[in-house]
C-alpha cells in the first residue's frame, strides 16, 4: 500500500512536464497518494466563502439578526488567510515535501514580509470590524483599524529603496496640505457641529495615517510602473502591464483608495445621523451603510490581492 502512494522524483518531473507541455500551470494541482488535490478548487472555495459570508452579513444586517451578523468578520479573516496561503503555495521547497504534504494546501507557511504585514493588517481590520458590531466599542475598533492601517504601511514601504529624498518631500509636503485643510476647512465644521476637540485631533491624526497609507501605495505602483517603462520597450510594457509586480502594486493602490473612500464613508454617516438625516441625496448615498461594506470589502480584497506577484 505504502508502494502505490508513493510519489517519487521521476513521477513529480513527469507530472510537471505533462503539465507544461499543455500550457498549464503546475502547480494546478498536487499528486497525493492515489488522491489529485485540485489547488483551483481550493481556491475557488475560499473565494465562495468570502462572498457568501459577506453578502449573509448583508443581509443579516437588514433583517436585524443579531447572532448572523456575527460574520461581519469573516470576509476579511477569509482573505487574511487566502495573503498567507498563497505565498505558502508559491514558496520554492522541495517538491517531494510538497507533494507528499497534504497540510501544504491548507496550513500557511514562508509567507513573504509583505505578506506579513498585509495579513496582520487583515486580520487587525478583522478585529475591528467585530468591535463595530457594538456602538460601545467604537473607539477600540477604530483603534484596531488604525493599526491595521500602519501594517500596511509597512507592507508598502517594505523594500529597501522606497524612502527616497523624492518620497520623503512629497509625503511632507501632502502631511503638511492636509494639516492645513484640516485646521482651515474641518476643524471648524466640526466645532459648529459641537464634536470635541479631542476627538477632532483623534480623527485628524487617523485620517492623516490613512492617507498615508493611500499615497504609500500609490508610490509603490507608480515606481513600479516607471521601472517597467525603463526597463523595456514599448511592446514588451504593453505584453508585461498586466503580468508583473507593476499591475498587482496598482490593484493594491487602488484598494487603498477604496479602504480610504469607506472610511470617510463612515464619516459621511456619522456626520448624517448628527443631522437627522436632513440631508442632499447625495450624502445619503455615501452614508449608506450597506454600500459603505460593498467598497470597502472591494479595498481589502485588491490589496489582498496585492500579494498575488
Amino acid at each position: 500500500m505504502e508502494q502505490e502512494i508513493q510519489i517519487d522524483n521521476n513521477n513529480i518531473e513527469n507530472l510537471q512536464q505533462q503539465y507544461h507541455s499543455t500550457g498549464t500551470n503546475p502547480d494546478i494541482m498536487f499528486g497525493l497518494g492515489t488522491d489529485i488535490i485540485n489547488k483551483d478548487m481550493w481556491w475557488k472555495l475560499l473565494y465562495t466563502m468570502f462572498t457568501i459570508t459577506a453578502i449573509g452579513y448583508l443581509m443579516a444586517k437588514r433583517t436585524s439578526n443579531r447572532i448572523f451578523v456575527m460574520v461581519k468578520p469573516v470576509p476579511v479573516v477569509i482573505l487574511g488567510y487566502i495573503v498567507l496561503l498563497w505565498c505558502s503555495i508559491h514558496h520554492k521547497t522541495g517538491t517531494q515535501q510538497v507533494l507528499n504534504d497534504a497540510l501544504h494546501l491548507i496550513v500557511p507557511h514562508n509567507p513573504t514580509q509583505y505578506a506579513v504585514y498585509i495579513s496582520v493588517g487583515l486580520f487587525l481590520s478583522a478585529i475591528g470590524d467585530f468591535f463595530l458590531l457594538y456602538k460601545r466599542f467604537f473607539i477600540h475598533g477604530v483603534f484596531f483599524f488604525l493599526i491595521a492601517h500602519i501594517s500596511f504601511i509597512f507592507a508598502f514601504t517594505s523594500s529597501d529603496q522606497f524612502f527616497t529624498p523624492i518620497v520623503i518631500g512629497l509625503l511632507v509636503g501632502i502631511v503638511l496640505f492636509f494639516a492645513f485643510m484640516f485646521l482651515a476647512k474641518v476643524f471648524p465644521l466640526f466645532s459648529k457641529m459641537g464634536i470635541s476637540r479631542s476627538l477632532a485631533v483623534a480623527l485628524f491624526f487617523y485620517t492623516s495615517v490613512i492617507v498615508a497609507m493611500c499615497y504609500t501605495a500609490s508610490v509603490r505602483s507608480i515606481t513600479k510602473l516607471l521601472t517597467l517603462i525603463i526597463s523595456n520597450n514599448t511592446a514588451d510594457i504593453t505584453s508585461k502591464l498586466f503580468t508583473s509586480m507593476t499591475f498587482y502594486a496598482s490593484i493594491g493602490a487602488i484598494g487603498a483608495v477604496l479602504f480610504f473612500i469607506s472610511d470617510m464613508m463612515i464619516l459621511v454617516r456619522e456626520v448624517n445621523l448628527l443631522s437627522n438625516n436632513n440631508v442632499s441625496k447625495v450624502r445619503k448615498v455615501l452614508g449608506h451603510g450597506d454600500l459603505g461594506m460593498i467598497v470597502y470589502w472591494l479595498g481589502q480584497f485588491c490589496i489582498a490581492l496585492s500579494v498575488s506577484h
